[in-house]
């Protein structure tokens, strides 16, 4: 049986090798390595160093991935403009992330002035392209009518293609708009399958939403054991995600190797507490009793 880390070694040295003889491809999957210490000790430095020589060439992901070092100061001074610069290549190149991303620096105004129809352009080309997020993203400019004018219908149209790539938030805005009869006819049945699916997914509002519709017995059938259950997942998982999120704006801020190695370990820590905490393990018997509805 293959070693995995004998084998992500064995990718990275193969692709070292062809990175050093000049192959963009290979030069990029040495930043990949480098970035996520895959096969190689991590080393933002290094990653960033392969992704600039990839980016240079004109690879896409590269340039996408070396926008990232920018914005995230990984490697680098943090530079949000020198990040729009790389997006921007990236997105020019039809890299459908960079596309996205660029249009989420032009939404709140990062590097360059905010432009919400700018910001909207650049999303919905990432989204024509498939990518998840730029569709729940402009299906949320369609529902704010924020760089595009407001449009309930065509809103829902691109929660539910988000919806369909698993993308917990879309899932419970569809639950929502069956729920509210927003830009589709009102159907509660509908409206706790979406919920139903974005709850599983993670998503803390969905969550709330199933259990209210458990406890009023809207849409399924009436389980308070089993809405007592949601609430317990939600309010645990809220409190470890603000946890979570206070970890990594400390991070943020300016500190010593020594501090942000701490804090990275205890950020890393709470994600896992997080993972969990998903229903797939947290208070699995007690779902598995109650959960005789949608199923």
């Amino acid at each position: 049986m293959i070693n995995h880390v004998d084998s992500d070694y064995a990718f990275f040295i193969s692709a070292l090798n062809d990175a050093e003889s000049g192959n963009y491809f290979a030069q990029r999957d040495v930043g990949d390595c480098y970035r996520l210490g895959k096969g190689v000790n991590q080393d933002f430095n290094k990653a960033f160093y392969w992704y600039y020589e990839a980016a240079s060439h004109g690879q896409s992901c590269a340039q996408k991935r070396l926008g990232d070092m920018y914005a995230n100061a990984l490697g680098t001074e943090q530079d949000y403009k020198e990040a729009m610069k790389w997006y921007k290549k990236s997105a020019d190149n039809g890299n459908s992330r960079a596309r996205f991303f660029l249009g989420v620096m032009y939404h709140i105004g990062q590097g360059v002035d905010k432009d919400y129809e700018t910001a909207h352009y650049w999303k919905e080309l990432a989204a024509e392209q498939g990518y998840g997020a730029a569709q729940f993203c402009v299906g949320l400019n369609y529902s704010n009518g924020k760089g595009v004018a407001q449009d309930s219908q065509i809103a829902f149209n691109w929660f539910s293609l988000a919806s369909e790539q698993n993308h917990p938030i879309a899932q419970y805005n569809v639950g929502l708009a069956y729920e509210n009869g927003n830009g589709v006819d009102k159907n509660l049945n509908e409206a706790a399958k979406w919920y139903k699916k974005a709850a599983y997914n993670d998503d803390y509002l969905a969550q709330l939403a199933y259990a209210g519709m458990l406890a009023e017995g809207g849409g399924v059938k009436q389980d308070l054991e089993k809405a007592l259950v949601w609430l317990k997942i939600a309010n645990e998982k809220q409190e470890l995600a603000d946890k979570y999120k206070e970890q990594r704006m400390f991070l943020r801020k300016n500190r010593t190797p020594e501090e942000i190695a701490k804090l990275q370990e205890e950020a890393i820590a709470l994600k896992q507490m997080l993972e969990l905490r998903k229903p797939a393990n947290l208070f699995t018997v007690a779902l598995k009793k109650a959960d005789n509805a949608l199923v």
